[in-house]
């Protein structure tokens, strides 16, 4: 397995949120997937997660204070399945560094779905861009959500033709309390 781990400086916030100083990156260039499941399951996810951390805190000559995950490859009827298996390895290896309780926040990603959103005013730029999509960075977080789930849909990026797809974040779990468009 290679690891590669980026230092991410940004010097200022333009959106109001809380300025960071720095951020660390880790990225895993090769996982070993457990072979034919449906589900793509890490093996030794507990071993990978703590390689993860030790790289980050050799870098950052500090521990991270808070976990955020962003997971995709995973249907709404595998979620379970997700907070109890790999949820789990995540929390194992880090209280066997640290011996506490990580504060988690384990994000779903989904593109493949059929929700599709539409400017309430095409010809009005404040909603749409020229293409007539609604522009990159919406955020909707009610209405059409889940009642009583964590979930959300971004637009990340613009549509050059058609209509844009934006992508479905559901929140498994959110021990640092964060707000959709914090997250």
């Amino acid at each position: 397995m290679a690891l590669s781990v980026h230092k991410v400086t940004v010097k200022s916030s333009s959106m109001g949120w809380k300025t960071l100083s720095s951020t660390i990156i880790i990225t895993i260039s090769k996982i070993q997937m457990a072979p034919h499941t449906r589900l793509r399951e890490f093996l030794n996810l507990q071993n990978i997660f703590r390689e993860l951390l030790l790289a980050f805190v050799e870098r950052s000559k500090q521990r991270p204070k808070q976990l955020i995950f962003y997971r995709d490859g995973v249907s709404e009827g595998q979620f379970k399945q997700v907070l109890e298996q790999e949820i789990h390895e995540i929390e194992k290896a880090w209280t066997a560094l640290y011996n506490e309780k990580p504060k988690i926040t384990f994000v779903v990603v989904q593109k493949r779905h059929h929700t599709r959103l539409f400017p309430s005013k095409p010809k009005d730029r404040q909603y749409a861009d020229k293409s007539g999509n609604i522009r990159a960075g919406t955020v909707v977080d009610n209405n059409i959500c889940h009642p009583t789930e964590f979930d959300f849909f971004l637009c990340g990026h613009a549509g050059a033709k058609g209509t844009s797809r934006p992508t479905h974040y559901h929140v498994l779990r959110d021990d640092n309390k964060f707000t959709a468009d914090a997250l």
